[in-house]
């Protein structure tokens, strides 16, 4: 087994954050609507069985109207909640396979907040070897997944169960620019770029790959495990300790925090 040193935190951190952003709108949703319910009846009654003005009916709309958007949001915060969980089941699906199928001489840090001057980006996992280093990207994408692996091609495509397509930004793009930063973070070290390598997986187990160029770039989450263990039979360019050494280091810049 592999040396984990952090595991995800910031999908965690969000989902308790919706959490209770839902729990606070589901105790206004009684209140919300009683209010604006009472406020437009008694209204009704003010104004045509008294003769009244429009305030109160004025003013349960309003209510009434602050009640719908709320449950939109909830609405929303529902979804954003299941999306979330289906992502950091993805990711964790992917570290638990990376902690499990690489040797004791790999570290991987999950969920990495990487800085480098005024650039800053978040790496999904980096696993740390005496072959170099691996930054992959996981993607929870389900369905076809039709694009180009070279930089000019911006747009993909995604072709679900049904047939219908809608387009989606090339995940090359993102992962280039975390290595770029990560290469940028290793000035001083003995590690050349051509030891750093960028990795995009699609976790989704419905998830079909028809990308051109994808091999060693997009992979099923057991290709990447596979293509970090075929390095163990080539000639090491770290030492143990210097793994080490790299991989303590990025988890100190990063706070510390497992």
């Amino acid at each position: 087994m592999a040396h984990t040193l952090t595991s995800e935190r910031s999908l965690a951190a969000r989902q308790d954050d919706i959490t209770r952003e839902l729990a606070f709108l589901r105790n206004m949703r009684l209140l919300e609507w009683g209010a604006a319910i009472i406020f437009l009846l008694a209204g009704l009654v003010w104004k045509f069985a008294a003769n009244g003005t429009w305030g109160l009916l004025l003013l349960g709309g309003f209510l009434a109207f602050i009640a719908l958007g709320h449950e939109a949001r909830r609405r929303e915060s529902t979804q954003e909640f299941t999306d979330m969980a289906s992502m950091r089941e993805a990711k964790e699906l992917v570290a638990g396979l990376l902690d499990e199928k690489l040797a004791n001489d790999h570290y991987i840090l999950n969920d990495l907040r990487l800085k480098v001057g005024r650039e800053k980006c978040w790496l999904d996992h980096l696993v740390v070897a005496p072959s170099g280093m691996f930054v992959i990207s996981t993607l929870n994408w389900s369905g076809k997944i039709i694009g180009d692996t070279s930089r000019q091609a911006h747009t993909w495509k995604i072709r679900d169960l049904e047939g219908k397509v809608r387009p989606a930004r090339n995940p090359l793009s993102r992962i280039q620019r975390e290595r770029r930063i990560l290469c940028n973070w290793l000035k001083g070290t003995n590690l050349i770029w051509e030891n750093v390598y960028a990795l995009v997986v699609l976790a989704h187990p419905q998830a079909e790959i028809a990308v051109t160029n994808a091999e060693r770039r997009v992979l099923t989450p057991e290709q990447a495990v596979t293509f970090i263990n075929d390095f163990c039979f080539e000639k090491p360019v770290l030492s143990n300790p210097e793994v080490e050494k790299l991989a303590r280091g990025l988890f100190e810049q990063a706070g510390g925090k497992a």
